[in-house]
């Protein structure tokens, strides 16, 4: 397939597709790249399947948005499932009918049923079709991994948050030399600028207290009940430590009664969803992360940026962002008694979470910042419009410098 592109006397029109615009790491991203890209240079609209859009109110004035449908059955802020399934035939259709009609130069979407719709849209216009690779997931349904399989070959190009998402498309049929590593970027001044004391004033965190917190979503695959069991075991060395748990989701009630099951709840927090994780990460003396899978987790890079120490799982796109003892202390999946011991251990060493946060904050600063993340996308749509081809590093040994890490039609380069 080949780049194709509109009348050099127009902007090229760039179409955002995804679900909703629900509180969620893709929703974000998307949110930062609409914002950011220059739109001097692009016409810049963001779709979504359903009318469910909290995050709206981030972008831009000058980014148009438009919904496909207003059905949507929502649960903590997120979209479950359409409320007529019809939904699932007519918002596809008509996003068809109108990629037809209008003629993008560019439709770029994020997550499963996102880039099913786009690959259609890619056959009736056009557009060239960029779709995403966000998790590598662990217990996708066998349709849904068929529907992606079939409708792989439809896509242009494919951009990846990871290294372990680009080998997944490459797995599922896409060309090797169409896949691109394109990694999360994040506001990192905010963060990095952030005071605790109005967090620490509202929880009345006392001067002696330690403070452990995660962020995510409350989902049995982000490894929150595991973290509630390791939690007791680190009180019984830590009675001053107290965790936060920030996020909502299905799994929330179950995970207090967790909890209390385990009879750790009196000393643990759950805040919900909020909209102050720049402040409540500066509060935090030790960040948790314990996923069972991900993508490149916005979660860490924004605990990275705030200078945290953070445990966590090497899985997927988080084994990239960190390195064993010099950004962070790795523990297995599903471990209970892992996470206890690096929690403990941190909080135990103060001098060792200096070290470990201010190394994950200079490596945030270096390479995850929304700047290079729109830079490499901008690049990117330059490439596509220009009907080039490009050349790079293999994505085991990505080159920060260049717009994207290219994996190679050379198969050696995994040997």
């Amino acid at each position: 397939m080949v780049a194709r592109t509109t009348s050099d006397s127009e902007r090229p029109s760039l179409w955002f597709l995804i679900t909703a615009l629900c509180v969620g790491g893709a929703e974000q991203t998307l949110v930062a790249l609409a914002n950011d890209i220059d739109t001097e240079r692009y016409d810049v609209t963001v779709w979504t399947i359903f009318d469910v859009t909290p995050l709206a109110a981030d972008l831009d004035a000058d980014v148009t948005i438009r919904s496909l449908s207003d059905r949507a059955h929502v649960e903590n802020g997120y979209v479950t499932r359409a409320t007529n399934p019809v939904a699932y035939l007519l918002a596809p259709t008509r996003f068809c009918y109108a990629a037809a009609r209008e003629r993008p130069a560019i439709i770029q979407s994020f997550l499963l049923f996102d880039n099913v719709v786009a690959r259609l849209a890619g056959v009736v216009s056009p557009a060239t079709v960029v779709t995403g690779v966000r998790v590598v997931p662990n217990d996708r349904s066998r349709f849904r991994s068929l529907l992606d399989r079939l409708t792989m070959p439809l896509s242009d190009y494919v951009v990846s948050n990871s290294r372990a998402g680009a080998e997944f498309a490459v797995d599922l049929g896409a060309p090797r030399e169409r896949v691109s590593v394109i990694r999360n970027g994040r506001d990192l001044d905010a963060f990095r600028e952030a005071d605790s004391q109005r967090i620490e004033a509202e929880l009345a965190v006392g001067d002696e207290e330690l403070v452990v917190g995660t962020v995510g979503r409350l989902l049995e695959r982000k490894g929150h009940y595991e973290l509630v069991e390791a939690w007791a075991a680190v009180q019984r060395h830590h009675q001053n430590a107290r965790l936060l748990v920030v996020g909502d989701g299905p799994k929330d009630g179950a995970i207090q009664a967790h909890a209390r099951d385990v009879g750790c709840a009196d000393s643990i927090e759950f805040l919900g969803r909020r909209d102050d994780v720049p402040e409540l990460l500066a509060a935090m003396d030790v960040f948790v992360f314990p996923s069972h899978f991900e993508g490149l987790p916005g979660a860490v890079i924004e605990a990275m940026a705030a200078g945290r120490p953070i445990v966590a799982t090497p899985v997927d796109g988080t084994a990239e962002l960190l390195d064993a003892y010099e950004t962070g202390l790795f523990v297995p999946v599903e471990d209970p008694d892992a996470i206890a011991w690096a929690v403990t251990t941190l909080l135990d060493c103060p001098d060792l979470r200096e070290v470990l946060g201010k190394r994950a904050q200079q490596r945030a600063v270096a390479e995850f910042s929304t700047d290079v993340m729109v830079g490499e996308f901008e690049e990117l749509y330059e490439c596509v419009l220009s009907e080039s081809s490009r050349t790079s590093e293999p994505f085991d040994e990505p080159s920060r410098h260049s717009q994207a890490d290219v994996i190679h039609a050379d198969q050696t380069s995994n040997e």
